[in-house]
């Protein structure tokens, strides 16, 4: 019999979602699949509407719990998984009919222990079409390799789970963090520590549905702290696990809170607002920014340099400039 694949989807709020992002889980080419929907307490009919798709489809199972965030809910379901492989899928999302089977074929041809593909963003639900995956490029990396990668080059390996197959052994010794929104980050740096071989494919083969008043332009809170957070917490794991790589880490968190100070400069002026950019400055000026300069090319240090001097400044320039957006 062919491997099996557990696929986990946390459940909460998605009624109009859930049934088109099931369906297209069930419909996939490759068959022996252990769907399991962990129900995060939900308020609305999405618990109903688990336990009718697990009548209809014996392959499904139905997990029922009380509210704990994304992350509890998918340990839930690694916990419970009994596949070889997991994945993941986020539900108000689609996955191409062909995800699967392509992706575990790339996994055990290259006996590699991770795969990440493309993901494309829709804001029209449901997406009408993938696109054509023919000319899509593939490439193998060691788990360090995939490390410097994610530093390095955003747009070849994304700090999310769902488009991810991993084995099942790595995923269930590499749980989320609870308690934060961004607890993807250090997940995805955990899996690669921990892989031997890891695949990357430009294959668009997840669809991430960006909801209407969901960018990140519209408000900030307290909350997209945990962001920086988990940035800090993978600059450190950085430091301890790879050294060489360590100005890297770094970088991605000076950048980070940069990027974050900008966002807040689009918005309206408040004194909750004046504090979190005050506080986004001071976590700034944390990094260790000898280490920052020592991998940023000249135009990024006099970035860097300006921020640090005048952050306000520098990030209205920024905007007036369209860079960074």
């Amino acid at each position: 019999m062919s491997d099996l694949i557990s696929v986990i989807v946390p459940v909460y709020k998605v009624e109009p979602y859930l049934d088109a992002c099931v369906a297209s889980i069930v419909n996939q080419t490759y068959r022996n699949l252990e769907i399991i929907l962990v129900d995060d307490g939900s308020p609305d009919r999405c618990p109903v509407m688990c336990d009718a798709w697990a009548a209809k489809d014996a392959r499904i199972k139905v997990i029922h719990k009380e509210n704990g965030g994304q992350g509890e809910a998918r340990n839930f379901g690694i916990l419970a998984a009994t596949g070889q492989y997991i994945g993941f899928v986020d539900s108000d999302d689609l996955i191409a009919p062909q995800m699967y089977e392509a992706l575990l074929a790339e996994l055990i041809a290259k006996d590699a222990d991770l795969i990440q593909c493309g993901m494309l963003k829709f804001y029209e639900f449901p997406l009408r079409a993938f696109p054509d995956t023919c000319a899509a490029a593939c490439r193998m990396l060691t788990g360090e390799e995939a490390v410097k990668v994610l530093l390095t080059e955003s747009d070849s390996i994304t700090s999310t789970c769902p488009n991810v197959l991993l084995r099942a052994a790595i995923a269930k010794q590499t749980l989320f963090d609870l308690g934060m929104v961004n607890e993807d980050v250090m997940w995805i740096y955990r899996a690669l520590h921990a892989s031997r071989r890891v695949v990357l494919t430009d294959a668009q083969y997840y669809a991430y549905y960006q909801r209407a008043g969901s960018t990140m332009n519209s408000t900030y809170s307290s909350r997209n702290f945990d962001a920086i957070k988990a940035i800090r917490m993978r600059a450190d794991a950085v430091k301890n696990d790879y050294p060489a790589l360590a100005a890297y880490g770094e970088r991605s968190y000076a950048g980070l809170c940069m990027y974050h100070y900008q966002w807040l400069c689009r918005l309206p002026d408040s004194e909750e607002y004046r504090a979190f950019r005050k506080r986004l400055h001071e976590k700034f000026l944390q990094a260790d920014l000898q280490a920052v300069y020592s991998v940023t090319g000249f135009k990024y240090k006099v970035w860097y340099t300006l921020f640090r001097c005048c952050p306000a400044l520098t990030c209205r320039l920024r905007n007036f400039l369209k860079i960074g957006l």
